[in-house]
């Protein structure tokens, strides 16, 4: 029985040493965890005290702001604004107009445009004006030598030199008659020649008016014995667009040798829908812009309305009279047309270079003394030159128009942390 009793007195004894041991280990964890808890609790109150807002104690200097908002607007120097070229304009009640949109060109005016030709064939031995230069009518455009009008011309002299002749011989017979010398049926046939060749000169003399030399010219050509030139007259006052000649050169007068336009006043000619036929009417308003000059609109009322529409594209052609002092108007300039039908009632309005839309946003820069906020905008009608606000500003505001997208540019570039127009970043 002894070694049965050996055997469990060691397995008490290795029972106990675990037990022993395990339960150290277990005291030593509990004791290393509660002098952790006991470091770390002022480190948790320091923690806190360094999180804890800055009071402020009424001894800061003004302005002092421990929050660090930026500022919601841009600010501008005066020479900032002129270097950008910054307008505003007052946000106010007025008019949204109905509009038609039409695609236009610009055309002559056809009352006020020549076609110069020479009436008779001959060679041009001077010409007196190029392209671009303003003429008056009746000013000489250039010199034609023609064989016909020279012919016409010789016979002329050859009959007055014959109207010498029998004058002096109607004269002579005249005498001898009064003397009873010559019979009186001597002096009637003298009579008769002397007529005959008045009447020839007379003839003449229409050919080369109707030829076109002036009465003037004829004149002159018989006074001083010379062959004259056909001058080639201008028959309006404008300016010359085309000269299809050249010193020397054989003319028909089938042939256009000189253009002439007035630019005082011009058509713009365009296509209106169908649709709109009703709408449309002789003397309506329209406002007219060119890419070429995108800051100016110019005025004008329809002049003429096509009565056919065109079988393919289902257009009425329009033609607008615009007149067109500064010679702006040029011919085949394309154009925009806004045809003015009526208005509506007056709304919170501002012009359409105020605004500025991206990717699905309208927004505006409005002046708040000497700086410019962004402010959203909710849109409704608009027409041609305005656009009404439904929110986001309020009558007599004051809006940016020219000097927009500098301020839209800055503001971006604020927003990014960078430095604003009139601005500084820390």
């Amino acid at each position: 029985m002894r070694p049965t009793k050996r055997v469990v007195v060691s397995v008490v004894l290795v029972l106990f040493v675990i037990v022993a041991f395990w339960l150290g280990r277990v005291t030593s964890r509990e004791r290393k965890a509660d002098t952790t808890s006991h470091e770390e609790t002022p480190k948790a109150m320091k923690s806190s005290s360094e999180a804890a807002p800055h009071e402020h104690t009424g001894n800061e200097p003004p302005g002092h702001d421990e929050s660090g908002k930026k500022p919601s607007g841009l600010t501008l120097t005066a020479d900032q604004k002129a270097n950008i070229g910054l307008k505003t304009v007052t946000a106010d009640l007025r008019a949204i107009e109905n509009v038609i949109r039409v695609a236009g060109v610009i055309r002559p005016h056809p009352d006020r445009e020549a076609q110069v030709s020479s009436r008779v064939s001959g060679k041009v031995v001077g010409l007196f004006f190029k392209v671009g230069d303003a003429v008056q009518r009746g000013q000489r455009l250039a010199e034609v030598q023609s064989a016909e009008i020279q012919k016409v011309q010789v016979d002329l002299m050859q009959a007055e030199n014959k109207l010498t002749l029998a004058k002096a011989e109607l004269e002579r017979i005249q005498n001898l008659v009064e003397s009873k010398i010559a019979a009186r049926k001597e002096l009637i046939a003298a009579q008769n020649q002397h007529q005959s060749i008045v009447n020839e000169i007379q003839g003449l003399e229409q050919q080369l008016t109707i030829l076109g030399l002036t009465e003037a010219a004829v004149k002159k050509m018989r006074e001083q014995k010379t062959i004259a030139t056909f001058s080639v007259a201008a028959p309006i006052g404008g300016v010359i667009a085309e000269r299809n000649v050249v010193l020397g050169e054989t003319v028909e007068p089938s042939k256009v040798i000189f253009k002439i336009l007035d630019p005082s006043v011009v058509f713009v000619e365009g296509d209106a829908f169908e649709e709109s036929l009703r709408e449309l009417k002789v003397g309506q308003s329209v406002r007219i812009r060119l890419a070429s000059y995108p800051d100016e609109v110019f005025a004008g009322k329809i002049s003429r309305l096509s009565p056919t529409i065109d079988p393919q594209k289902r257009t009425l052609r329009l033609w607008v009279e615009v007149v067109n002092p500064s010679r702006k108007l040029k011919p085949n300039l394309f154009s925009e047309m806004n045809i003015v039908l009526g208005g509506q009632g007056e709304v919170l309005a501002i012009p359409q270079e105020a605004l500025i839309s991206i990717e699905g946003e309208s927004f505006v820069f409005v002046e708040e003394k000497d700086s410019y906020r962004r402010a959203d905008v909710v849109l409704g009608a608009r027409d041609d030159r305005f656009v009404e606000v439904k929110k986001g500003i309020l009558p007599g505001d004051k809006v940016v128009t020219d000097g927009k997208q500098q301020l839209y540019t800055q503001s971006l570039i604020a927003r990014q942390g960078g430095a604003a127009l009139g601005g500084h970043t820390h």
